[in-house]
Order: C-alpha cells, then structure tokens, then sequence
C-alpha cells in the first residue's frame, strides 16, 4: 500500500523529487534575490494636515507593513514640508498620500518631469468650492459667490466684530489656499471680507460654534468632507469652470503671484491621487509597484470619512475594516507589483 504524507498527499516518486530540485532551487534563489533587493530603510509616508491625508496615510502604512514586510514611519506635515521633504538632498519623506491635482501642480510638475516624483495610475474625484450652512442659505437668501459681495454680506460674516466680513479661505500650505486667496482678489470678495488662514481643526471649532448658534459663517469647503455627510452645507453658485478665466501662478514661479493670477471661474474637479518617489523603484521596488496602482474610490472614502467622523467609529477599525474588505483587490495589486 503506498504510503501518505500527513495531510494525505501521496507520497511523490523518488524521480520525481529529482525532478523538482531545480525548480525549489530556483524559487529559493528567486526568492532571496527579492528580499536582498529591498532596502531594510523604513518607508516614510507622509500625512497631510487634513483628515482624508491621514485616513490614506493610515491605510497605506498598515498594508504595506503587512504585505512587504517593511518598517514603515508616518510623518505630519504641510504641503511645502511633505513634497519638500521628497525631492530634499536628504529625503524626509517617500509617498504624500492625498495628492490634488492641479491644486499641487506646482510641487508635484517639475519633480515629474525632473524624473523624482510619479503619480499612481488611480484617482478619486475631487471637488472646491465656497460653502455656507443651510439655514444661512435660506434665512439671508445667500447663494452665490456674488451675494457675499455686498454691505449685506459685510453686516452677516463680521465674525470678529471689525465691521468686516469674514470667511475662512483654507489652511497654511494648502494649494486650495492658493486658489482662494487668488479667488478673494478675482470675485472682489476682499473688498468685504477678510480671509481667514487657520488650521481645519481650529476652524471647526469656530464652524461648529456658531453653526450651533445658528449664527453667518462662510467657509472654503471640499469633498469628500464630513460637512457634506450631514447634509446641513450649501455649496455656492460661482461662474461655471473656464480654463480661460482659471489662471494660478504659484508663489514659486513669481512674487507677485497673486497679481499675476486670475480666477474668476469654479474650481473643475481634481484628481486626487498618491505621489512617491521615484527613488523607491530602486530601494522598495514592490513597494513602489504597489503604490503606482493603489487607489481608494470617491464613494469609499466619503464613506470612511462618514463611519470615523460622523459615527465616531475609531480611525484604526475604519482602516482595519477598509483592509479586510478590499482584502481581494490588494492582493492583485501585490500580485501585480511583484510581477513587475
């Protein structure tokens, strides 16, 4: 009677095992090979200062942990910090998790071109506008950029009693910030509204102040958020995208960016994407292949945004959670960067 192994597969002809000693070695020498070509270096993933930045960043840092077997670090930071930090003589940061574009063009252009940065292939929609709460909407009767144009408009906003309006155009660092302070000049909004340049987090404080107050408040806004999940946000009319009247110069390019600027359209919907460097091709090239594929979608993250935020389900569950779902797709994309 022929003999089993333990979990009852026949045991293999002696030939056959001299046939398949080449094949182990080989898969053995393969397997080496890769190992040897990862660096040992950590990755350092690098966390924008807003809550979709990090959620990515949290997703990134668990999976590849898991799936490569690499020490990753995550590191906070603004915009100018995070792609800074990717092209620097000596690299701080590898991947920006949440990158908009153009918003980020001019960080992210001139490194692709030079040949440091790439952008993976997948994207989710991205969307800038003006917002107000709804109540606001309906008691003042604001619903367009030109009705905060106007003593009215003044009289309402005057957050800081200055006899000025007030409205809150994005963080320090931002691209949409950018946008915005362009925009303030391009629609005539300085002229009765002073813009606000503060963190998101303090911000919401103020917006949730006097939105519990019932009280004027305009705000630069942005989707996927968790203001849209309760449905309480008014996004404002503006002049429909025209690439003729959509012209960002960067402080990098000119000191008199603003200026030379003019804005006077809506924002079109941006790519959102991951950007890394081109540099882990050599040092994590699985890595890299993984990440030139990644992607979350629009719909997914308005979700885990809502779930974290919104339901106060904890960041860690809600990436856990994404992880064990998604858990098929990874393994092609793992698949498909360990083909190369």
């Amino acid at each position: 009677m022929q003999r089993l192994w333990l979990g009852f597969h026949p045991l293999p002809d002696p030939s056959e095992i001299k046939m398949r000693l080449p094949t182990l070695l080989t898969l053995s020498l393969l397997s080496a090979t890769s190992a040897s070509a990862q660096s040992p270096d950590p990755i350092r993933i690098g966390q924008p200062n807003w809550f979709a930045g990090e959620l990515i960043a949290k997703i990134l840092a668990n999976v590849i942990e898991a799936e490569f077997d690499v020490a990753v670090e995550l590191v906070p930071g603004s915009n100018p910090e995070l792609f800074g930090g990717m092209v620097a003589d000596t690299p701080t940061v590898d991947i920006h998790t949440d990158t908009w574009m153009p918003n980020h063009a001019s960080w992210v252009n001139p490194a692709v071109a030079a040949g440091t940065m790439a952008l993976s292939q997948s994207a989710y929609p991205g969307v800038d506008a003006m917002c107000v709460p709804q109540y606001v909407s309906e008691q003042y009767d604001i619903r367009s950029v030109d009705d905060l144009i106007s003593e009215r408009g003044r009289e309402i906003f005057d957050i800081d009693a200055d006899g000025r309006g007030d409205i809150w155009i994005g963080a320090e660092g931002w691209g949409s910030t950018r946008v915005m302070q362009v925009k303030m000049e391009g629609y005539g909004l300085s002229a009765e509204l002073t813009p606000m340049l503060m963190s998101e987090g303090d911000w919401q404080e103020i917006l949730f102040d006097r939105m519990a107050a019932r009280e004027p408040v305009a705000f630069y806004c942005y989707q996927p958020h968790v203001w849209f999940a309760y449905d309480y946000i008014t996004v404002l009319e503006e002049p429909p995208h025209d690439p003729a009247n959509w012209q960002l110069v960067s402080p990098e390019e000119s000191e008199n960016w603003i200026a030379e600027s003019n804005i006077t359209s809506a924002d079109d919907i941006k790519d959102v994407q991951i950007t890394y460097a081109t540099r882990l091709r050599d040092s994590h090239p699985e890595v890299a292949g993984f990440l030139s594929q990644f992607g979350v979608s629009g719909e997914a993250m308005t979700e885990l945004i809502f779930l974290a935020q919104v339901k106060e389900i904890g960041l860690e569950f809600v990436v856990e959670d994404w992880i064990a779902v998604n858990q098929p797709l990874i393994d092609d994309w793992v698949a498909g960067a360990r083909q190369g």
